[in-house]
């Protein structure tokens, strides 16, 4: 996957500079910077769901996305939540589902899951859609910290056991070191990739 991006803007106002991204199978990187910098709308550039910008896309990697909120299918049960957005056969999806940890849970609808559920609910699509690259767009956000930590384990072993690469979008620099993540830092106006902050004051 491969991006040359010359600037992305919102009713004239350029909100993304000039920056370069490559990312293969198995390798990860995570953006970080402050609210509203253009983290989430890089990642929706690269996903191919937005494509009103300047510059270039390539690669034929298939990608998956999984956003800040699960976006489920509401009238639909969890295996065919993974199913009809993917085309992928049950016995797929019902591995996928054993692997987060949903066996049992799969005649259930979203709303009958909660919140962490419906989390693992939309990694198992992700992954059963068999991605080269998977985009995480603040993934663990309004979790508490004990199903964030879970959620974050999980993600790391589907990740090493698929070999899929990783470009997360996120505003916590230990997220990106428990995913073992390339961290850039996005900031300026327009924003562009910057040297990493410093290390807060020890002292």
């Amino acid at each position: 996957m491969r991006l040359d991006l010359e600037a992305k803007a919102f009713a004239g106002h350029e909100v993304l500079g000039p920056l370069s991204i490559r990312l293969a199978r198995g390798e990860r990187r995570a953006v970080l910077g402050p609210s509203g910098i253009g983290k989430s709308t890089l990642l929706r550039i690269l996903s191919g769901l937005d494509t009103d910008f300047r510059g270039r896309i390539g690669g034929d990697e298939r990608r998956a996305v999984v956003f800040q909120e699960p976006v489920l299918l509401p009238w639909r049960d969890a295996l065919a939540n993974v199913t009809i957005p993917t085309g992928c056969a049950d016995g797929v999806a019902r591995d996928w589902l054993a692997q987060v940890g949903l066996v049992g849970h799969e005649a259930k609808f979203p709303r009958q899951l909660s919140l962490g559920q419906q989390r693992r609910l939309a990694l198992a699509r992700a992954f059963a859609a068999a991605p080269d690259i998977l985009l995480m767009d603040e993934p663990f956000a309004s979790l508490d910290a004990g199903t964030a930590a879970r959620m974050l384990v999980l993600t790391d072993e589907l990740l090493s056991r698929s070999g899929a690469g990783l470009f997360l979008v996120t505003h916590d620099p230990a997220e990106a070191r428990t995913l073992r993540a390339e961290a850039l830092y996005l900031g300026g106006q327009p924003a562009r990739f910057q040297p990493a902050p410093p290390a807060p004051d020890q002292a």
